[in-house]
């Protein structure tokens, strides 16, 4: 199973539009953020290498409040906020805008508190890991999704 298999093909854009949100919340683009966001976009089909880059100076994210989610299944909802609060950490630093979008896309995605505090703490260990074993970012989000994706119920 890979990163590609493990999200519904409806939700594979929304995920890259709320990491992009997350990356940019601060209105800086950190190295890691960059790669992160570059790992994510490949790893779920939406950009082949070489394409035009997903995290270009001019592109900027769709305002959390226009991204839809109404078609999202809950694990598909799940998924998304979990690598939300994974790229919030890409550069080891979560900032106070990256907070509050979480917080607002939790809200979006109609994830309740105590649920939201399994993802991230399920995120934080992820992302852990992946410092320890320093695994490059295509296969740090690929094991995110992976890992996460078995975890959750397929219900819903």
């Amino acid at each position: 199973m890979s990163a590609i298999d493990a999200i519904g093909i409806e939700a594979r854009q929304v995920l890259l539009e709320v990491m992009m949100s997350v990356a940019w919340a601060d209105r800086e683009l950190a190295p890691e953020e960059r790669q992160a966001a570059n790992a994510a976009a490949l790893a779920l089909g939406l950009v082949n290498p070489g394409e035009r880059d997903v995290i270009a100076p001019d592109r900027r994210p769709i305002p959390v409040d226009e991204i839809d989610v109404s078609g999202l299944k809950d694990r598909d909802r799940e998924l998304i906020y979990l690598c939300a609060a994974w790229m919030a950490m890409a550069d080891s630093i979560e900032q106070s805008e990256e907070t509050e979008l979480l917080v607002r896309m939790r809200k979006k995605l109609a994830i309740e508190g105590d649920r939201a505090e399994w993802l991230m703490a399920r995120a934080v260990e992820l992302r852990t890991k992946q410092t320890v074993e320093r695994a490059s970012w295509w296969r740090a989000f690929d094991r995110l999704v992976v890992e996460a994706a078995r975890a959750l119920p397929r219900s819903g």
